[in-house]
């Protein structure tokens, strides 16, 4: 009795199916640190804008009631005082250690790094996570005249790590600059053009803008 070609059963071969295993897997290797990147940047751009609202509204309160900054911008002390009085503070570490990740230092985006963990920087963890770092002695002017890289009338800088002491621990990435001016606060590199150059220092307005991180 002859076997009808309904009855036929086929199926693949151990020699297909382990192609087709290489095969998924070469491709999952080439797009899946690419997705995570691409998730990881757009969580960074969150984050700033969140904390660029947050340190926003904080100036515009000290403002309103201390008057324009070159009132209250006549030390690191006293801006980091100031800062203090409007935000939701963890934890004050000042100019001690005990803020920031154990090294304390933080990668440039094109190579180089920063150490903020000493003595020069005043330190808050606030209650979010987030860690503010204030300028030291050569980056406060009262007159609002410090001019640097491009940018002018500054009248002091400060630094935040918009995801607290987890990593990457990267200028540009999760830690960015923002300029105090005459008239208020503003994203570092808006009227620059630097950003990914001068570190990744000059990014934040750059990524606030394009409500993206294309670098």
């Amino acid at each position: 009795m002859g076997i009808k070609v309904s009855e036929i059963k086929y199926g693949f071969t151990l020699a297909e199916v382990l192609i087709t295993l290489v095969i998924i897997g070469v491709i999952a290797a080439m797009t899946i640190p690419t997705l995570i990147n691409k998730t990881q940047k757009q969580e960074y751009v969150s984050k700033l804008k969140k904390s660029y609202s947050a340190f926003a509204q904080a100036t515009n309160k000290i403002i309103a009631d201390e008057g324009t900054p070159p009132n209250w911008v006549t030390s690191p002390e006293n801006v980091y005082n100031m800062y203090k009085k409007y935000l939701v503070v963890a934890k004050d570490c000042n100019t001690e250690s005990g803020c920031i990740s154990s090294s304390g230092v933080y990668q440039q985006l094109q190579g180089g790094s920063n150490d903020y963990d000493t003595n020069k920087y005043r330190k808050l963890v606030l209650s979010d996570g987030t860690i503010v770092i204030f300028e030291h002695e050569s980056w406060v002017s009262s007159n609002c005249n410090i001019n640097q890289a491009g940018s002018k009338n500054i009248c002091s800088y400060f630094n935040v790590d918009i995801n607290g002491a987890k990593k990457p621990n990267t200028v540009g990435r999760d830690l960015f600059l923002f300029v105090i001016k005459e008239d208020g606060l503003y994203p570092a590199g808006c009227d620059t053009g630097n950003c990914p150059s001068w570190a990744g220092l000059d990014c934040a307005c750059k990524v606030l803008r394009e409500s993206a991180m294309n670098y």
